[in-house]
Parts: C-alpha cells; sequence; structure tokens
C-alpha cells in the first residue's frame, strides 16, 4: 500500500525567528487559513488519498497558536484516514500549557518539536525571539508526559555545534519523569534554501538571499564530527536513536558529519523526494511536493573531485554559497561507502512497510538477528551479479519497495535461522494487514 506523506501548513505565525528555518519567505502574520478551510481540506485529504496510508505533520510556523487548534484535530480524527502517523510539528514554548499539551497528546501519534539550544542564552540566539527558555523546558516535559512519542529536530547551526552533547543532556533531562516515552533525536544543517525579498512581518527573519551563513564553521569539521560522536554516544547509553536527516546534504558532507551517508547518495529516496505541501496557496487536490514549493537543489555545482566520487552519479552537489562559505566537495571512499550501503537498503526496505519508526523499533529490535550480517545477504540478493557497485545501485534504486519487500521476505524465508524466519512471517503479516484493510480511512 502506497504511503503519503503530508506536510501541512494551516498558519506560519511563529513566535522564533529562527534564521535557518525554511519558511522564511512567507509574511508569517497574515498567511493562513480559516477554521473552515482547514476543515474542507481534511475533507479532501479523506477523499483524494483513500486507499493510502497517510503521515501527516501539522506544521507552520507554530499550529499550536491557533485557538482552534484541539478543535480542529478532533475533527481531522473523525475523517476516514488510515493514518501511518499524525504528527505535531512544534517548538513546544504554547505547550507549558499542561492542559494544551494532554489535550492534543490524546490526539496526535507523535510530536516533532525543535530543540536547538541547551539554556537561556543559547535559546535566545537560535530562536532570534524574547520566550522563555524555561518555557521550553516546560513545553518539552508536557511533550513526553502526554504524546505517545517524541522526536526532536537539531539544527546544527553555527551557535551551537559544539553544544550537541549539551542539548542532549537537556532532551534526557526533560524526559527525566517519562523514561518510557520513545524517543528519537534527529539533527540536520542548514537546509539550503533561496528566500524571497523581505517583508514586513518577516523582516528580521531574513538574513539575506539564503541560510548558508548559519553553517557550522567549515574549519571546524573535526570539532563536529567528535561532538556528533559523544551525542550520539550519550543518546545510545539511554537507549535513543540518534539520525542525522538527509536534507539533500552531499554525500561527503554528510560523512564529515555523521561518518554515514545519507539516503541520496545510494539512490533511494529521502523525505524530499515524495512529500505533499498544502498550505493556504497550494490545494492538495494538486499535489505540490516539498521541493517544488520551497526548492533546495537550485544553485548546487558539481566540482571536478566529484568526478570520482562513488557517489556522484546520484548526490545532489554542494551549493555555491557552501562552497563560497569553505565547505569543499571530496570522492568519498568507496569501501566506507560500501560498508553502509546494505544497511541502509535494508532499513529503507523495513521502514517503506512499517512507515512508523517506533512501532518498527519496538517489534524488530527484541529479534535475536544479526542485522548486518541480514542486511549483506540482502544486498547480495538485489544486486545479484552486478560487476561494481555503480551497477549494484542501478539494479536496487531501481526496484519499488514493495518489490523489496517481496524480495526480503523470499530471502528470510530460505534461511535456516528461527528468528529469520520469525521475521519474515511478522513482514508478511504486516504486507497481509495492508492489503486486507477494507476501511483505508479508519483511525487506529
Amino acid at each position: 500500500m502506497h504511503t503519503v506523506n503530508i506536510v501541512f501548513k494551516s498558519l506560519y505565525a511563529c513566535a522564533h525567528q529562527c534564521g535557518f528555518c525554511h519558511v522564511l519567505h512567507v509574511p508569517r502574520n497574515v498567511s493562513y487559513m480559516s477554521k473552515e478551510e482547514v476543515k474542507a481540506t481534511f475533507d479532501c485529504i479523506e477523499e483524494i488519498f483513500d486507499g493510502s496510508r497517510v503521515e501527516m505533520e501539522m506544521s507552520g510556523g507554530e499550529f499550536t497558536l491557533r485557538h482552534d487548534a484541539v478543535e480542529l484535530i478532533e475533527y481531522l480524527r473523525t475523517k476516514r484516514i488510515f493514518w501511518s502517523s499524525l504528527v505535531l510539528d512544534t517548538m513546544a514554548v504554547p505547550l507549558a500549557d499542561e492542559s494544551l499539551a494532554r489535550s492534543l497528546g490524546k490526539l496526535f501519534h507523535k510530536a516533532n518539536v525543535s530543540v536547538h539550544a541547551c539554556d537561556a542564552d543559547l535559546h535566545a540566539i537560535t530562536s532570534a525571539s524574547r520566550t522563555s527558555f524555561e518555557h521550553l523546558e516546560a513545553g518539552l516535559k508536557n511533550l513526553f508526559r502526554f504524546f505517545p512519542a517524541v522526536f526532536t529536530n537539531t539544527s546544527i547551526n553555527r551557535f551551537n555545534y559544539s553544544r550537541l552533547s549539551e542539548i542532549a543532556g537537556f532532551i534526557l533531562n526533560a524526559r527525566r519523569d517519562s523514561p518510557g516515552t520513545p524517543l528519537c533525536c534527529l539533527f540536520y544543517l542548514p537546509v539550503y534554501r533561496r528566500y524571497g525579498a523581505a517583508k514586513k512581518e518577516n523582516a528580521f527573519r531574513l538574513q539575506g538571499e539564503d541560510n548558508a551563513q548559519f553553517l557550522p564553521d567549515a574549519a571546524g569539521f573535526d570539532e563536529l564530527r567528535a561532538e556528533f560522536d559523544r551525542t550520539r554516544t550519550l543518546l545510545a547509553a539511554h537507549g535513543v536513536s540518534t539520525v542525522l536527516r538527509d536534507f539533500n546534504v552531499p554525500a561527503c558532507i554528510y560523512h564529515k558529519v555523521s561518518g554515514t551517508f545519507p539516503e541520496n547518495a545510494f539512490g533511494l529516496p529521502n523525505f524530499m523526494k515524495d512529500c505533499y505541501f498544502v498550505d493556504y496557496a497550494h490545494p492538495v487536490s494538486e499535489k505540490h511536493t516539498l521541493e517544488e514549493v520551497y526548492p533546495s537543489m537550485d544553485g548546487r555545482v558539481k566540482v571536478d573531485a566529484c568526478r570520482d566520487c562513488v557517489a556522484d552519479e546520484v548526490c545532489p552537489g554542494v551549493p555555491e554559497q557552501w562552497l563560497e562559505m569553505g565547505y569543499r566537495a571530496c570522492p568519498v571512499d568507496e569501501s566506507e561507502y560500501l560498508r553502509w550501503f546494505p544497511l541502509q537498503v535494508l532499513n529503507q526496505t523495513l521502514f517503506s512497510l512499517f512507515h512508523d519508526a517506533v512501532r518498527a523499533k519496538s517489534i524488530l529490535n527484541p529479534l535475536p538477528l544479526d542485522w548486518a550480517l541480514l542486511s549483506r545477504a540482502f544486498y547480495n540478493r538485489l544486486a545479484g551479479d552486478a560487476l561494481d557497485t555503480r551497477e549494484a545501485r542501478k539494479r536496487i534504486s531501481a526496484l519499488q519497495p514493495a518489490e523489496r519487500v517481496d524480495s526480503l521476505i523470499a530471502h528470510l524465508k530460505e534461511t535456516p535461522n528461527p528468528a529469520a524466519r520469525l521475521l519474515a512471517d511478522i513482514l508478511h503479516g504486516e504486507q497481509q494487514s495492508l492489503t486486507d484493510r477494507k476501511v483505508p480511512g479508519s483511525v487506529t
């Protein structure tokens, strides 16, 4: 069954003015949908995407600033929509209101919360606002208390890149009284975008044509890599996954931060590829993709070094402004690339079926499997007799997710390991539950 991703921005008002925000060119306080328009769009989503799983992010701006926020989501939950997940994107400050957090927590499957700081001074700098850091902390605690799962989103920028482990510590401390709430910590480099002309309401948010100057110092990448490793180790000690998001980041720069490679480096689709965008100007029926509305691929170049890189054919290239900021492209090590390729293919294949990281983790982690060994065997099955890494990538990236799932199940059934056969049964059951779904829109 196809899963549809929708980012729904019913307003752009926000108390924060983060310079790396991807919606800086929108006038914040006059760009919004009325209650009636929002409900009508929910009706359209129910009709247009009947038969699909839907993951929808209620984004903005800050959705919780709407006085009708609870009413709207209560209405949405009456729709016959087959949810993968319904997600609240928030900067948390309004959710210091315990009543609001409790009401919304009953309606959403998870929250994506922006956390870019670990103390009041850093919060003031990154948010360019006068909102209270104490309210951010209280709101984050309430998210852990009342929402089924929490994903944090942290921009790695020039203000905070040496303090990522402190930010992780702040997040863990906010979760201390709710340790059972599933948590995943996501990080990202500022998404490269060009912005429109400044207007009255966003004049202080625009920092020029683009957000390149919010990047970490190019000379500080060794420090950034060490800090990211410390952060990952700290979170792992608490059972929390650390993910560097792939917003069309060049493979070599992504690797410098995380030591791994993004989906786009393997010819696999990332979040930017097939995500519909809805706001007051873009009816959902027109199916605008996020990339069409907020292009991140303009102004990219391939330098001479890219020609020798194993990822060159699929890598999006480096933004020119990043090069001007001192960033440098370099060929990635092919043996290192090949080490990560099988794991990435397996992870994406499993996620395409579950489309819910929290649920997938709870089901798959207890299985006594050597996941690295399984990933290599699965990769070899998909690559077949490919002569080199590039040919293998072409073969694998040409397969639809459902084809990869079928191949994985077939491989597992042929494996004598009882845990592998159990996984095959789990995946087949998941497939069957999607196929047998008679009422695609029913709320779960």
